[in-house]
Order: structure tokens, then C-alpha cells, then sequence
């Protein structure tokens, strides 16, 4: 896997959304062959820390693993708490997009 990032200039851990499955967990998997430590967030708790142990496996990286819902009020008080002690140099943000029925 050829990688692009620099782990001099991002430093030592991403954030990375939507990172259970789809195009997030490609990103999470592009940065960790960079030697970057990872956030992953999504909803699914189970999901997260199965690709987290992939990932911490396959590159020999660390991972935390948070599960939460972005679109729900307060996530980021909790998101702040739970990562206040890394230094985090680079965000990925895979929103998945709210589909809603019109009325």
C-alpha cells in the first residue's frame, strides 16, 4: 500500500469518522500504513473494535475506539474528554448523509 502521509507532519494519532466500515475504514486503514495512531469513531461499538484490532495488527499501530453518534447533542463534550490526552494532528471526517423521507 503506497502511502502519501507524513507521520513528521501530522503527528501521532488521527481522528477518524465513520471509521466501521466503507470509505472511513479505508481512510483509517491508508493512515495507519503512514505509522499514525487512530481514533475511530462510529456507532457501532463491536464493528470499531474489530477493525481496530485489524488495523493495530496488520500496521502495529494503536487504536482507540469510540463509539458515539455525531448527530446526537453532546457528542462533543464526550469526544473532547475521551481524546484530551493525545495529540491529535489530523481529522477525517466521513459523515454519512441522513436520508429522511419527506412529508
Amino acid at each position: 500500500m503506497k502511502v502519501l502521509l507524513d507521520k513528521q507532519r501530522f503527528g501521532p494519532w488521527a481522528l477518524v469518522t465513520g471509521a466501521s466500515s466503507g470509505i472511513g475504514k479505508e481512510f483509517a486503514r491508508r493512515i495507519a500504513a503512514a505509522g499514525i495512531n487512530l481514533v475511530l469513531v462510529a456507532r457501532w461499538e463491536a464493528l470499531l473494535q474489530e477493525v481496530g484490532r485489524s488495523i493495530a495488527a496488520d500496521f502495529k499501530v494503536d487504536y482507540r475506539a469510540l463509539a458515539m453518534d455525531l448527530s446526537q447533542e453532546g457528542f462533543i463534550e464526550r469526544l473532547t474528554r475521551d481524546t484530551n490526552d493525545l495529540d491529535i494532528g489530523l481529522v477525517s471526517p466521513m459523515l454519512a448523509p441522513q436520508i429522511r423521507a419527506s412529508s
